[in-house]
């Protein structure tokens, strides 16, 4: 490949690539903040009740996920992957610019739990489209045998994210007092996220149109008819399966430095440094996602969901019986290891379940529903399950279900292809 060709399609990943690295810095500064946004917006008499409210608000904009995906999946499938990557950093930027300069409940009152939720909200339908417009762009750009290393440049973003999330928590833990960290430094790093809105729009202006998309909307602008996600059921089914598990290890590695503090008695700032390495490990995605090119994407995935399912509760009740940060961070990275393995080739898998006149759409309806369902409702499970019971295996078991849940969609797909004699390696080009 010629180095202008490499220079371009660098280009083309870090341009959709840089609206996921957002969407997960958000998300998961709000989650690992979650004890501070919580006293600034939701105070009350007990404070496990206002982290509760603070979790709810996170689960808002998990909520609206599900109508970002149906405008924005749709605004993309009709109107080209281009515009609709635009208008979502567009959203997105707005919702991070609220919560960075809302003012406290002490200051403004009831106005400012409503801000937050409103921020939320555009966040939750900006993230709800995003991942449909970027896989989308990613499959149809790339070379065939290919799609799982381009695909996987969203995981790669979000580990990025769960990087610079570390990084700035650890460092402003460490330079800040707590009461500072508590009043004014949890909102720094909203800050920097607004130059990666600024940044990342700029950048997405200068994309070109899908070459598949193009070709489809040419049809049918003279064909006509509408688009029907109807006869696609069973794989956008299969599709929120796969991403239960993707979304509930994600929603729980964020909840550690919560769950150190909370649970273990250990320092919250410790638990930042494990995010940091997870974040480190992640960026291993595209090895995984070569794999999966090679010999097939849903048996590198089943391997990981395996190994989640099998090693969620040994691992939380080795923390639990003698919590310290070496065993905290050991636990984190472990998870990560396991992680790269299922998400790594996951993406690319989510986008192949769908043709391209449906294909943003199925993966925003796919995902948005999965992480509702499932990622949005861990933090508070977690928390109100620890509250009543006291069982601190809560998060274990909770992992484990769901990874025995996403097992099933890929287990009956490697069936099908072991009795079919395919190799797995998705779908074809002439398909995408």
């Amino acid at each position: 490949m010629s180095a202008p060709a490499r220079r371009e399609r660098a280009k083309l990943l870090v341009a959709v690539s840089v609206g996921a690295a957002l969407e997960w810095f958000d998300f998961t500064l709000f989650a690992i903040f979650a004890l501070q946004i919580a006293a600034a917006f939701f105070p009350a008499s007990d404070p496990l009740m206002s982290l509760v409210a603070s979790y709810l608000t996170l689960g808002v904009g998990f909520i609206a996920r599900p109508l970002g995906a149906l405008l924005m999946g749709r605004y993309a499938d009709r109107h080209g992957r281009k515009a609709a990557l635009t208008l979502s950093i567009m959203l997105m930027g707005a919702g991070t610019l609220i919560i960075a300069v809302c003012p406290t409940y002490s200051v403004i009152g009831w106005l400012a739990p409503l801000s937050v939720i409103v921020a939320r909200v555009l966040q939750g339908i900006a993230a709800g489209g995003e991942i449909g417009g970027a896989l989308a762009y990613l499959v149809e750009t790339a070379p065939a045998h290919r799609r799982g290393v381009f695909a996987s440049s969203q995981q790669v973003a979000q580990a990025a994210s769960f990087l610079l999330c570390g990084l700035s928590a650890s460092l402003l833990s460490r330079v800040l007092s707590p009461a500072q960290l508590d009043d004014w430094g949890w909102r720094l790093p909203y800050l920097f996220g607004l130059l990666v809105v600024v940044a990342g729009l700029k950048i997405r202006r200068g994309l070109e149109e899908s070459e598949p998309l193009r070709r489809y909307l040419e049809v049918q602008a003279t064909a006509g008819g509408r688009i029907r996600l109807r006869q696609h059921l069973p794989a956008l089914i299969a599709g929120v399966l796969m991403v239960a598990l993707w979304t509930v290890a994600t929603q729980l590695i964020n909840f550690m430095p919560t769950y150190a503090s909370m649970v273990l008695g250990l320092p919250r700032d410790e638990a930042y440094l494990g995010l940091v390495l997870v974040g480190l490990i992640t960026l291993l995605c595209p090895l995984a996602a070569g794999l999966s090119d090679r010999v097939g994407r849903h048996a590198v995935m089943l391997a990981g969901a395996l190994g989640i399912a099998l090693c969620a509760c040994p691992a939380f009740i080795w923390l639990n019986r003698g919590p310290s940060v070496h065993a905290l961070v050991s636990v984190q990275c472990g998870l990560a290891v396991l992680m790269v393995l299922y998400t790594g080739p996951a993406a690319a898998a989510l986008a192949e379940l769908f043709p391209v006149h449906v294909r943003a759409l199925g993966v925003s309806l796919a995902y948005a529903l999965a992480v509702t369902l499932f990622g949005s409702s861990t933090p508070t499970l977690i928390t109100l399950v620890y509250r009543q019971t006291g069982n601190t295996l809560a998060a274990a078991l909770w992992l484990c279900a769901t990874a025995c849940l996403s097992a099933v969609p890929l287990a009956w797909r490697c069936l099908c292809h072991a009795r079919a004699g395919a190799t797995m390696r998705g779908i074809t080009e002439d398909a995408v």
